[in-house]
C-alpha cells in the first residue's frame, strides 16, 4: 500500500480554521499582552501616584495595592513553564562521576613536572649540586570520588586518598665528583575539591559549566634513591626536596582540574542538542529556558520541549502546564514531556497543512471488504451509483483542528478532528464533489520508547460522524458510521502509525546509550525514565 501526504485538495477553500486554545490567556500571545499592558499600567500609576499622594491616606492605600497587583501581574507573565525537564539524579551523578573521573585521570597523567636543582652543605665534606629531572607520572590513582549536588550553588566534585607515583632521575656534584641515578617518588593522600558552576546562554539555549573553586591537598612525599651507593647523601636532604615536588603538584592539580572542566566536560556539553530537524516541515527545540535547577537529590535541565515550523516560526497558542514530578527514582535519568509539546506538534503540523492523507481503491487491500467504488457506496448511499455509476472513489482527509492530547495517570488521549471530502473520480480523472463529513475520533496512545527516540501508536477508541454538505442529497450518516468504523482503525490509521514509529529523538548528549527503559503516565506529563551507559 501506499498513501499521498502531500497538500492536494480541492480546489474550494478550506473551512476557516480554529486554533486550539487560542482564547487560553496562558498563551504566548496573551503574555505579551499582558507584559505591553502592565509597561501601560505602569505609566498610568505613576500619574496616579502624585494625585492620590495629595488626596489622602485612602488613596495612597489604594495606589500601593495598584502596585502590588501590576507587580503580581507582570511576574506571572514572566514565567514560562517549560515543555520538558531533564533530571540526573544522584545515581546519574555517581555515573557521570565515574566517568569525569576516568577522563581527569588520562589528564593528570600528562602533568609535565619541572626539574628540581638546587644547593646541599654537609658538615666536613662542604657544598655541592643536586638536580632532578626527567619525571614521569607512571600511574594517578584515583579510587574515591562522589559529585554531590549542592542546591542553589552547583556540583561539588571530591576525590580522596588519590595516589601519583613518578619516576626520574637524579644527579648531584661537589666539586669534580659527579653522582646520578634514578629515584621513585611516591605521592600519597591526595585530597582534590572543586566546585562545578552550571549555567546556560540565553542566546543559543546551551549549558555552560565553569570551575570556580578548586583546591588540593598532599598529605605525604616520599622518595627513594637508586642506581649510587652513595645515594644516602640525598636522604639527608629529602625533605627540601620532597617539600618542594608537594608544593608543585599542588598546585598543578587544580590547574588539570580547572582545564579539563574549560576543554573537556563544557565541549561535552555543547554536544546535547539545542535545535533537531525533524522533517521538511518542522524540528523540536530543547534549549535551556533557564539555568539548571540544583537540589539536594536531583539536577534538573529546563528546556524549552517545542516543535517550530521550519517556515515561519510562531509561539503556539498555548503554554505548558507545571510538572509534579514524583520523588521516588531508581533511574539514573529522567526527562518529564509534558502533554504541551505533543500539543505543539500537532499546532505545527496542522497549521502546515501536514496532516492530510489521500485515500484511493488501489491503496486498499484487495482482500478488504470495503472498496472506495461508487459501487459499493452505492449499497449505503443508493444516490451515489445512480448519479455515478460504476466509477472508482477518492476520500481527501485532512485536520480541520490541531489534535488535542492530554495525559492522566491512565494513560493518553488524544482528540482528532478530521474533515473528509468524497470524491467521484470521471472518466476523464477529474473529480466531482459528493460529500463531506466530520470525523471526531477519541484515541488512545500508546507510547514506546528505543535507546534514543520515544515511537508512538494510536488506537481508535471512539468515532462520530457529522455530515457538513452532500452535493448528492441528504442522507443519514448512520449508514456510514460502520464503514467508518472499519475503515478508520484498518486503513487511515496504519498509515499515521507507520510514521509514529520513526518517533522523535531524545535530547542526548554525543555517546549515550540509553537502557533499563520505563515510561509512565501522569498528570499532564510522561514520564521516561532510563539508565546510562556511555561509550
Amino acid at each position: 500500500m501506499a498513501s499521498s501526504l502531500h497538500w492536494a485538495g480541492p480546489e474550494e477553500e478550506l473551512p476557516p480554521r480554529m486554533e486550539c486554545g487560542a482564547n487560553e490567556e496562558t498563551g504566548a500571545a496573551s503574555l505579551s499582552a499582558k507584559v505591553k499592558f502592565a509597561k501601560q499600567d505602569l505609566e498610568v500609576l505613576a500619574a496616579l501616584q502624585d494625585e492620590d499622594m495629595a488626596s489622602g491616606p485612602g488613596s495612597v492605600r489604594r495606589w500601593a495595592t495598584l502596585v502590588v497587583l501590576v507587580a503580581l501581574g507582570t511576574a506571572v507573565t514572566t514565567t514560562t513553564n517549560p515543555g520538558i525537564v531533564a533530571r540526573v539524579t544522584q545515581k546519574g551523578l555517581d555515573y557521570a562521576c565515574q566517568q569525569g573521573v576516568l577522563t581527569l585521570q588520562k589528564e593528570l597523567e600528562k602533568i609535565t613536572i619541572p626539574t628540581f636543582s638546587g644547593n646541599f652543605k654537609i658538615k666536613y665534606l662542604g657544598k655541592g649540586q643536586y638536580s632532578f629531572f626527567s619525571m614521569v607520572i607512571r600511574g594517578f590513582n584515583l579510587p574515591n570520588s562522589q559529585i554531590r549536588p549542592l542546591p542553589d550553588e552547583g556540583l561539588d566534585l571530591s576525590i580522596r586518598d588519590a595516589s601519583i607515583k613518578i619516576r626520574g632521575k637524579w644527579k648531584a656534584r661537589k666539586n669534580f665528583i659527579k653522582l646520578g641515578g634514578n629515584f621513585d617518588l611516591s605521592v600519597e593522600g591526595i585530597s582534590i575539591s572543586a566546585g562545578l558552576s552550571l549555567g546556560y546562554d540565553p542566546d543559543s539555549g546551551h549549558s555552560t559549566v565553569t570551575c570556580p573553586r578548586c583546591s588540593s591537598h598532599i598529605n605525604t612525599v616520599r622518595i627513594r634513591i637508586s642506581g649510587s651507593s652513595v645515594g644516602w647523601l640525598i636522604q639527608l636532604f629529602h625533605k627540601r626536596i620532597e617539600s618542594s615536588l608537594q608544593n608543585s603538584m599542588t598546585s598543578k592539580i587544580c590547574e588539570v582540574v580547572t582545564s579539563t572542566v574549560s576543554s573537556k566536560l563544557q565541549p561535552y556539553f555543547q554536544t546535547l542538542p539545542v535545535t533537531t530537524k525533524l522533517d521538511k516541515v518542522a524540528g523540536v527545540d530543547y534549549s535551556l529556558v533557564a539555568p539548571p535547577r540544583v537540589t539536594a537529590d536531583n539536577l534538573d535541565g529546563l528546556l524549552k520541549g517545542e516543535f517550530f515550523s521550519l517556515a515561519h516560526r510562531s509561539p503556539p497558542p498555548f503554554a505548558p502546564p507545571a510538572l509534579a514530578f514524583p520523588t521516588d527514582h531508581d533511574r539514573m535519568v529522567y526527562l518529564g514531556i509534558s502533554e504541551y509539546f505533543f500539543n505543539t506538534a500537532g499546532f505545527v503540523y496542522q497549521k502546515a497543512r501536514a496532516l492530510n492523507l489521500t485515500l484511493r481503491d488501489d491503496m486498499i487491500p484487495k482482500e478488504s471488504m470495503f472498496r472506495l467504488t461508487t459501487k459499493f457506496f452505492g449499497t449505503l448511499i443508493p444516490q451515489v451509483a445512480k448519479m455515478f455509476p460504476d466509477m472508482q472513489m477518492q476520500l481527501f482527509i485532512w485536520a480541520s483542528l490541531p489534535p488535542k492530547l492530554t495525559v492522566n495517570p491512565n494513560g493518553l488521549n488524544l482528540i482528532f478532528v478530521l474533515d473528509t471530502q468524497a470524491f467521484a473520480i470521471l472518466p476523464n480523472s477529474s473529480l466531482d464533489p459528493l460529500f463531506l463529513l466530520e470525523m471526531n475520533l477519541n484515541l488512545s496512545v500508546v507510547v514506546g520508547a528505543r535507546s534514543d527516540r520515544l515511537i508512538g501508536e494510536l488506537r481508535l477508541d471512539k468515532l462520530l460522524l457529522e455530515l457538513k454538505h452532500s452535493d448528492i442529497g441528504p442522507f443519514s450518516v448512520e449508514l456510514l458510521q460502520s464503514v467508518m468504523n472499519y475503515a478508520v482503525p484498518t486503513i487511515v490509521l496504519p498509515v499515521i502509525n507507520k510514521k509514529l514509529q520513526r518517533g522523535f529523538p531524545l535530547p542526548l548528549p554525543a555517546y549515550i546509550k540509553l537502557f533499563n527503559l520505563i515510561l509512565q503516565p501522569y498528570q499532564d506529563f510522561l514520564l521516561f525514565g532510563a539508565d546510562v551507559h556511555y561509550s
